[in-house]
């Protein structure tokens, strides 16, 4: 196994500044060609059993098998916010959605993540990365908010949020699937075109370093498994028209993308100087397994939040681990910069390194983790979870919980434990008046 070309968290000796962020660079991460490359896997709309290594039976996932037979597991990581927008945003910009003002989902042309809100493509490519995004966006498509104004080098995507995976129209039945600022018509099943130009991308920049963010549109809808014939291509969206079978076969597809993806890592013999990450953006709902998490998709509930994590790196991540560290979205972004010699001076990240806990078996760094929601026919929430505890608020209602007993969220504490509830009640009251003070 080949070891990394320098231990991460050397002594900076060259500051950049980059989207008005100023990052600390090893020189010799700078200098040298192999700068560890980074790919970034995201699921979408998915139960948090729906994957093998998590307990999925029904679902068959060798490739996430495999990844985390060679990495880590993480079994209590979190999305930043259960729904799209928000939660993609805080994992490319490493702060709390409501820290940054993007809190819903876009809604019309004039809503997206503004290229002068720092981001991780921008870094990375200006740090010397070649970087790619082939999927789902959804973060805006007017000039300033578009993958290419962010920092990416390639897209090939959609800016909606889901698309046919056969015709790759929108649910209104307009044209989506983009490349660069483009639309393009291109036949194939979505999930293999996905996949296609991940690998491709990987073939021709195995000689330098590379970001590869790849957000499968699995498993959202329409319901379509691989191998529909075409009368079938403009069904699926309704989901009392589908099916389990459905679902699990648009999920076993997209495992066998990501395996194509290690393959290639392998063939191009680069999978011991490479991050790997599998993650969720967050929870889903109606045919997803999230046992035995409760609720899902929009809400502040375990279901809605709470995602798989893997990471693999030879030499740095040892195999075969699970941990139980609580983390979020933001601890992804903080991470890569980790790896790639990066940690910001200015600006800071909301998000933790979780390479030192894990590669050192540390406990957990005490800290807070905060959410807040009003979205659609949901109600308003917030939540915060520290330690074990989590304390929940959905409309005029109080919750809380120890979830290393009740991960389900059913056996409510409130009343046993007022004292820890109002102590959480009141940090994030702080928190979010803090947050609302820097989104300004």
């Amino acid at each position: 196994m080949r070891a990394l070309p320098y231990s991460i968290c050397n002594l900076p000796c060259l500051l950049v500044l980059m989207g008005g962020v100023l990052l600390t660079v090893d020189s010799l991460a700078q200098d040298t060609e192999d700068r560890p490359n980074i790919v970034l896997i995201v699921s979408d709309y998915m139960g948090y059993r729906d994957i093998e290594p998590y307990g999925a039976t029904d679902i068959q996932t060798p490739a996430l098998n495999w990844l985390a037979a060679e990495g880590v597991k993480m079994t209590n990581f979190y999305a930043a916010a259960p729904v799209c927008g928000p939660a993609r945003a805080a994992l490319f910009t490493g702060r709390y959605p409501a820290r940054i003002g993007f809190e819903n989902n876009i809604r019309t042309e004039a809503d997206g993540l503004s290229s002068s809100i720092p981001s991780l493509p921008r870094w990375l490519k200006d740090a010397g990365y070649q970087t790619a995004l082939f999927g789902k966006w959804h973060l805006g498509s007017a000039p300033d908010f578009t993958p290419m104004a962010h920092g990416f080098d390639e897209f090939v995507g959609h800016h909606m949020w889901t698309i046919s995976y056969y015709s790759h129209v929108t649910d209104k039945g307009e044209p989506g699937l983009f490349k660069n600022n483009q639309l393009i018509h291109r036949d194939g099943y979505l999930t293999d075109l996905l996949t296609e130009e991940a690998v491709d991308f990987i073939g021709r920049n195995s000689d330098r370093p590379f970001f590869l963010t790849l957000a499968y549109n699995a498993a959202l809808p329409p319901y379509q498994p691989p191998g529909l014939p075409e009368s079938e291509w403009g069904e699926g969206w309704d989901v009392n028209k589908a099916s389990r079978s459905d679902y699990a076969q648009m999920v076993e597809r997209m495992d066998v993308g990501i395996g194509e993806v290690l393959n290639k890592l392998d063939e191009e013999k680069l999978s011991d100087n490479t991050l790997v990450i599998y993650t969720y953006d967050h929870g889903g709902r109606h045919l997803v397994d999230s046992t035995p998490l409760f609720h899902g998709f929009a809400n502040l509930w375990e279901g809605g939040i709470r995602t798989p994590l893997i990471m693999r790196l030879p030499g740095m991540i040892s195999a075969n681990q699970t941990s139980s560290l609580p983390g979020i979205a933001m601890d992804i972004t903080a991470t890569i910069l980790d790896v790639v010699g990066m940690s910001a001076s200015a600006a800071p990240l909301d998000g933790i390194s979780l390479l030192p806990v894990i590669q050192n078996d540390e406990s957990s760094p005490s800290r807070k983790l905060y959410w807040q929601a009003d979205l659609y026919d949901f109600g308003k929430q917030r939540a915060i979870r520290e330690g074990n505890w989590k304390f929940v608020e959905h409309g005029n209602s109080q919750f809380l919980f120890n979830l290393t007993e009740s991960p389900g969220e059913r056996d409510n504490q409130y009343f046993q434990h007022q004292d820890i509830a109002n102590r959480l009640r009141s940090a994030l009251d702080q928190w979010q008046l803090s947050a609302k003070e820097t989104a300004k």
